[in-house]
């Protein structure tokens, strides 16, 4: 071999090993059974996240599927051969019946982006609501909405019930009947059609025959919506490098009868820019924006402004994210 030769060669094998320097989350367990507890027991359990790869490992995030569980990181930075620890707490004190619940862990893994990690067991109670919370979702306004929850016994041969229920909000109403398609009673709620436009967060008050739980409440959430939407409702870049800019389109739309300009755009400089064009005047509008480049490490959340011209509508605000790593490889 000659001298050239095995120069080309050195430095295709060292190319190649720098290639091969990745992080690699090797997770043993990912799902922990607590059997069964009383509605009201906290559940705590500890998941390990080893790095079996030759580079570091980096938590970005960790984000919950409900407001019931917390997750803590012992460490954001964990070097190769070393391990880092999520302690996990589950509170049951609004759950019922079977319940599965994730942690959604976020890693610069390219082979394991997202990794969750889930609690799954029984929760005991005299009476389980499902669903619980209640989620409207996007109701128009004026339209009026009704959904409904169940209420079912929670234990073998018990006979608990909801007496009755209280909503002390003014633009929800309840009543409480007896179910024609199974034991146990619904749960009918109403929306007033002049709620006002945007998120309503409420809670109804379950009065119960159940000693343990004589009262219960029962979250109800959802947005109204008027003549205005924005489609996508919020900015989601996900994770991106930090020498990249991407793109996302929001479409401003009028379901009204009366034609609606778009007057003004508040974007924050140092995170985006942005291009408003009309799809069609008066009723669609398309709002391109473009994440900088060379924004630092870490995680975004800022908001777009819409102003418009529109009477009861004239202040729209779309929240925006983005996790942002180092554009450079580490060697």
């Amino acid at each position: 071999m000659t001298v050239g030769a095995g120069l080309v060669v050195l430095l295709v094998a060292t190319a190649g090993g720098v290639d091969d320097l990745q992080p690699r989350l090797a997770l043993e367990q990912g799902i922990f059974d607590f059997g069964t507890v009383e509605r009201g027991v906290p559940v705590d359990h500890t998941f390990h996240l080893p790095n079996r790869g030759s580079a570091e490992l980096r938590v970005d995030h960790v984000k919950s599927s409900c407001g019931c569980t917390v997750a803590v990181v012992s460490e954001r930075e964990i070097p190769p051969g070393g391990e880092a620890r999520v302690s996990v707490t589950l509170d049951t004190a609004r759950l019922g019946g079977r319940t599965t619940k994730t942690v959604s862990v976020y890693t610069n893994d390219p082979d394991s982006p997202v990794v969750p990690l889930t609690l799954t067991g029984q929760v005991a109670a005299d009476l389980i609501v499902t669903p619980s919370p209640l989620y409207f979702g996007h109701v128009r306004r004026g339209d009026g909405s009704h959904h409904e929850v169940t209420v079912t016994p929670g234990r073998p041969g018990a006979h608990y019930a909801v007496e009755r229920v209280e909503d002390t909000s003014r633009p929800i109403h309840a009543r409480v009947e007896p179910r024609s398609d199974g034991p146990g009673q619904r749960v009918v709620v109403e929306l007033d059609p002049e709620m006002p436009l945007g998120r309503f967060n409420e809670t109804l008050t379950l009065h119960t025959t159940s000693p343990r739980e004589p009262v219960m409440t029962l979250a109800v959430l959802g947005s109204v919506e008027g003549d205005l939407i924005v489609l996508p409702p919020q900015v989601a870049f996900g994770v991106t490098r930090g020498g990249a800019a991407p793109e996302r389109d929001l479409y401003i739309r009028n379901r009204g009868a009366r034609p609606v300009v778009v007057t003004r755009v508040l974007v924050p400089e140092d995170i985006a820019t942005y291009t408003l064009r009309p799809v069609q005047d008066g009723l669609e509008y398309r709002l391109t924006l473009r994440l900088r480049g060379g924004l630092p490490p870490g995680k975004v959340e800022a908001a777009v402004e819409i102003f418009t011209d529109h009477p009861d509508e004239g202040h729209l605000v779309v929240p925006l994210y983005a996790i942002v790593r180092d554009g450079s490889r580490r060697g």
